[in-house]
């Protein structure tokens, strides 16, 4: 039942993004407002929920499960991913502001790119390192905009 949710749960976060950074003000594409990147961003969400329902495969309804699910099971389970992604998006909007953009987006890449089944960490502290790293350098560096600094003021 979650499987058949899951596609339109994402077109209404996309539209529910986009709704949102539509009321802040969009800007024009010379001088961007408040709201363009959050409105594209929730344009692609809404893509890819479309497209996740639109090409989801049909389930399989003969399976049994056993009444009893090992921790692994639930940690692969369709509703806990959907419920850990909503999560750490609420968490990044929530708190990039406060907490700043290299710690937030750490945080939350660290927590995309960890496998709880597998739990290995060096992997996706290194990918977050430099995924984080290499935005800075891109966003503060190069192109001088400015990102959230949140607790770390010196940067």
């Amino acid at each position: 039942m979650l499987r058949i949710l899951e596609g339109p749960a994402w077109v209404f976060l996309g539209v529910i993004i986009s709704a949102w950074a539509y009321g802040t003000g969009l800007g024009t594409l010379k001088e961007p407002g408040a709201g363009f990147v959050a409105f594209i961003a929730g344009f692609f969400i809404l893509v890819v929920g479309a497209l996740i329902t639109l090409f989801r495969r049909p389930e399989q309804r003969n399976v049994e499960t056993p009444s009893g699910t090992t921790r692994a099971q639930f940690l692969q389970s369709a509703a806990f991913k959907l419920t850990y992604a909503l999560g750490l998006l609420l968490f990044y909007a929530l708190l990039l502001d406060r907490l700043g953009y290299i710690i937030t987006t750490f945080v939350v890449l660290f927590g995309l790119f960890y496998d709880p089944v597998r739990r290995r960490w060096a992997g996706p502290l290194l990918t977050s390192f430099l995924s984080v790293a290499v935005t800075y350098l891109v966003f503060e560096v190069w192109l001088r905009s400015q990102l959230p600094r949140g607790i770390l003021p010196w940067w």
